[in-house]
């Protein structure tokens, strides 16, 4: 083993188990392919390929620990990595907005964490040190926050004043989590349950496969069954594990939620089983969107989340900072962020109700052409007029849900009638703007203005949606683009 300078650290020695274990599903779920596909050999072949690729993997792990270094500077973070081709990383603590951490169960049984580095220059992470003890990433944190506070760093290692406390801004107790489960309703389980017949079915003999065994043995007991209590009962347990599943999911994800401020922006820490610390730097972000639904709006609930230059997972560019709270929980995120409550519904402007008509006229259009196509293939295809309620509610509901407020230096756009949200974007937060014009917007005088920001992708900008072009004009020119 090469030695290291004195200076230099490598990653926590559970790097080894932790990606052994990773990868022992992949190859234990694999054992029964591998039998079926070299069915002329037995099981035991099958498992010696499976001990192998575990070989191989822990290897690999071993390789990549002893050719990984960091070395944590006065000023600077440096990581050296690479098998084959060597990469030498410099980070300034300058740039580092700050350390997120995270802990996947297997991480957090061993003790240790993921440290990824946040920086102002880039959309993602500028580092990362994928398995080092708790401890030294809480230190390497401390470090680098104190560095950006004007604490000096002792010469052996030791740092001055700690930095200063955070105030928390939103906690979620086990009550409020019971209740964002159960608004988290999910048949998930259904697509669980078909994916593990799907796999194992192959496996069971194939009467049980045979939908003609299944009617023939039991159609007549089944016919027998549909009366009005055994179907209500079938739906209430539908209902049930649907919630419990909510519960379990949401559990999963915002167990121990807790938002504080930091030096430098918002710290998260959430979750059960994977737990996350991510600080979300002020400066990062760039707008704030308030969302609900019909039901959590009837309860007085809804959730808050930042758009933000990085990323948070899956999530894209939003970090959610509120998941269910009410209307003063989101006041002090508010305040850190500098930005203000929604105005009341009142104050909001109203789009062109001429956005009623174009919507029927494309909306009527597409459902003439699917009815159309339909029929060709189906002598039902005239009952899907029974949709043109539909169709002509919809829009009126939309209309009567999109509206936008400009407050001095926000621009407040709320839109959603079974899904409201309102976006609060600053307007010097604004990178571009632009009227759309579609061929039907044309035909009615209205037109869709488009506003872009740092933090969200170039397929889903901003919309106010069919303003009178005049209106239009005049926001982009005497408003949006002032600034």
């Amino acid at each position: 083993m090469s030695e290291l300078p004195e200076s230099w650290s490598r990653l926590h020695p559970a790097t080894f188990a932790i990606r052994a274990l990773e990868q022992l599903p992949q190859f234990v779920l694999g054992l029964p392919a591998a039998a079926y596909f070299i069915a002329d050999s037995s099981i035991v072949v099958a498992l010696f390929f499976a001990l192998v690729g575990i070989a191989v993997s822990v290897g690999l792990a071993y390789v990549y620990w002893l050719r990984f270094a960091y070395h944590v500077g006065e000023e600077q973070l440096i990581i050296e990595s690479g098998i084959l081709n060597r990469n030498r990383r410099t980070i300034p603590f300058d740039r580092i907005q700050d350390v997120s951490l995270e802990q996947k169960l297997l991480a957090r049984l061993f003790g240790v964490s993921v440290a990824r580095i946040e920086t102002g220059g880039s959309g993602g992470d500028e580092g990362e040190l994928d398995c080092i003890s708790r401890e030294e990433a809480d230190r390497l944190r401390d470090r680098i926050r104190a560095y950006r506070a004007g604490s000096s760093i002792g010469a052996e290692g030791g740092e001055a004043e700690a930095v200063v406390s955070e105030p928390t801004l939103y906690t979620m107790s086990v009550g409020r989590l019971v209740i964002a489960g159960l608004f988290n309703f999910s048949l998930v389980f259904l697509a669980v349950l078909g994916g593990v017949w799907q796999y194992v079915g192959s496996y069971l003999p194939s009467d049980y496969l045979d939908p003609r065994q299944w009617i023939d043995s039991y159609g007549e007991q089944a016919v027998g069954m549909m009366t009005a209590l055994p179907v209500l009962g079938f739906a209430m347990l539908l209902i049930a594990i649907g919630a419990i599943t909510g519960m379990v999911r949401t559990f999963a994800r915002e167990f121990g939620f807790r938002l504080t401020r930091t030096e430098t922006g918002l710290r998260r820490r959430r979750g059960l089983f994977t737990r996350t610390d991510v600080v979300i730097p002020l400066r990062r972000v760039q707008a704030v969107v308030i969302s609900t639904s019909l039901v959590k709006r009837f309860f007085g609930w809804q959730g808050m989340a930042v758009q933000s230059l990085g990323t948070d997972g899956g999530a894209g560019t939003n970090h959610v900072v509120a998941p269910l709270a009410y209307a003063e929980d989101l006041e002090p995120i508010l305040d850190e962020l500098g930005s203000r409550p929604p105005p009341p519904d009142g104050q909001f402007e109203r789009v062109s109700p001429r956005l009623v008509y174009r919507s029927w006229l494309e909306d009527g259009l597409v459902l003439a052409a699917i009815i159309a196509g339909v029929s060709l293939f189906w002598s039902g295809g005239p009952w899907l007029l029974l949709l043109v309620p539909f169709f002509a509610i919809a829009p009126v509901l939309q209309y009567r849900a999109h509206g936008y407020c400009i407050d001095d230096d926000l621009l407040f756009v709320r839109r959603g009638f079974w899904r409201p949200r309102i976006t609060i974007l600053p307007l010097d937060r604004a990178q571009s703007a632009s009227l759309v014009r579609g061929l039907t917007q044309r035909g009615f005088g209205i037109a869709t203005l488009a506003i872009g920001t740092a933090g969200a992708s170039l397929g889903s900008p901003l919309r106010i949606l069919d303003l009178d072009e005049s209106v239009a004009r005049r926001l982009l020119g005497e408003r949006i683009c002032r600034v």
